[in-house]
């Protein structure tokens, strides 16, 4: 197995798959040193940043027009949808066409769609959410592109573990500087200004991911799987899919959570600390996991994690303190980012022949859905942590079956 260089064709190497998992580790750095590994992740990290930073550029944007919370928060919410719906589909053109096109298309869209927002003001409100539907349904597929390079850019099992590691937990940034940034920018420059620069972003970082060797290099598989269902033929992708989606539940109700506990406690500041404080934790949770080598299969590392994620959520339903509170929900991040690279990994192994990216913007498209989903059902709970516990405890009863279907396909 050699690694892409300049002169190689990503058509021509092999991807490497999980099932060839040795109990070796390998680290972040030795990835990141991989010809173009660091420019391919920095890409993709660039161009998603409208992701992180949109929903609230759109919620500021509606507020400088003088509009109304509950208008900015439809728009934010219908962006939030749209990116839910779009991914797998462009995920699917991906898959057909290549990467160039969708991700270059998509990103000039998207950034189009943003400026329009502003361009068109409250007083057009058809026009405005049309222009948020559109910039999020034409959110270019760099998560589940990238995700479909790295099994042809890195040299072995190990280092395609790795990655994904780095991956997951790195992604955690887009989510907490996305926001930052959309806020910075509008306090200096103003909401429009903000969606400008939002759009430019992710061209930039579309252009960046599109423009590099791997991605010039990979082809579309020649075998593929007709059928409406597509990628979401394989009984044990969907199971995966939607116990990933309880997993998005369970995050989604933690902002709600997070929000009644910081009043409860009077104060303001939990509400944002303690989703930051799983981020974190995520992001630590990613770099453990890569650091030792698990013999167990893949489908026993999956319940594992998912049985942690499951019971980290039940200290919290006991009402700790504020500052108790926030040290113990960096504990469910932990287990989530393990539980999140384990998950790449299967889907590497359930995905049909030629379907991959598709698959993969199903995932994101999997927790776009289970955190609005979440989001929704703990309002009338009142923030109650029960919502988390019980969304975590439902994706662990579901990863059990998945883990059947993932020794089933590692015997195959």
């Amino acid at each position: 197995m050699t690694v892409l260089n300049e002169t190689t064709a990503a058509t021509t190497t092999a991807p490497v798959r999980p099932a060839e998992a040795a109990v070796a580790s390998v680290g972040w750095l030795p990835v990141l040193r991989l010809p173009h590994c660091a420019r391919l992740l920095g890409a993709t990290l660039l161009g998603r940043l409208p992701l992180g930073a949109a929903p609230v550029a759109l919620l500021l944007a509606v507020r400088d027009q003088g509009g109304s919370y509950t208008w900015g928060a439809a728009l934010a919410g219908a962006f939030g949808l749209a990116v839910a719906a779009g991914q797998p589909m462009l995920g699917r053109l991906v898959d057909r066409i290549g990467q160039r096109v969708p991700i270059l298309t998509g990103a000039l869209l998207c950034a189009i769609a943003l400026v329009m927002v502003a361009v068109a003001g409250t007083g057009r409100p058809v026009v405005q959410l049309t222009a948020a539907i559109v910039a999020g349904a034409t959110a270019p597929p760099l998560e589940a592109s990238l995700r479909a390079l790295w099994p042809r850019t890195v040299p072995s099992a190990a280092h395609l573990r790795a990655a994904y590691a780095l991956d997951s937990g790195s992604q955690e940034l887009v989510y907490v500087a996305g926001p930052l940034l959309a806020t910075a920018v509008t306090a200096l420059a103003g909401s429009t200004t903000t969606l400008v620069t939002t759009g430019l972003l992710g061209l930039t970082g579309a252009v960046s991911l599109a423009s590099s060797t791997p991605s010039k290099a990979w082809r579309p598989p020649r075998t593929r799987t007709a059928g409406v269902l597509g990628a979401l033929r394989p009984a044990g992708l969907r199971i995966l899919l939607l116990a990933l989606v309880a997993v998005g539940a369970a995050l989604g109700a933690l902002n709600v959570a997070a929000l009644a506990t910081a009043e409860r406690y009077g104060t303001s500041w939990l509400s944002g600390a303690l989703p930051a404080a799983l981020s974190i934790g995520a992001l630590i949770g990613c770099a453990v996991y890569t650091a030792r080598p698990w013999k167990a299969s893949l489908g026993s590392q999956l319940v594992l994690a998912g049985t942690g994620f499951a019971a980290a959520w039940l200290p919290l339903c006991l009402a700790p303190g504020p500052y108790t509170s926030l040290v113990l929900t960096v504990v469910p991040g932990l287990f989530f980012g393990a539980l999140l690279v384990a998950a790449y990994q299967a889907i590497d192994i359930l995905a049909r022949p030629g379907m991959v990216t598709e698959s993969y913007g199903w995932l994101v498209s999997a927790f776009g859905v289970g955190t609005a989903l979440g989001t929704a059902s703990a309002g009338p709970w009142h923030g109650s942590w029960t919502v988390p516990a019980a969304a975590a405890a439902t994706a662990l009863a579901l990863l059990h079956v998945v883990r059947r279907r993932l020794d089933e396909g590692m015997r195959s």
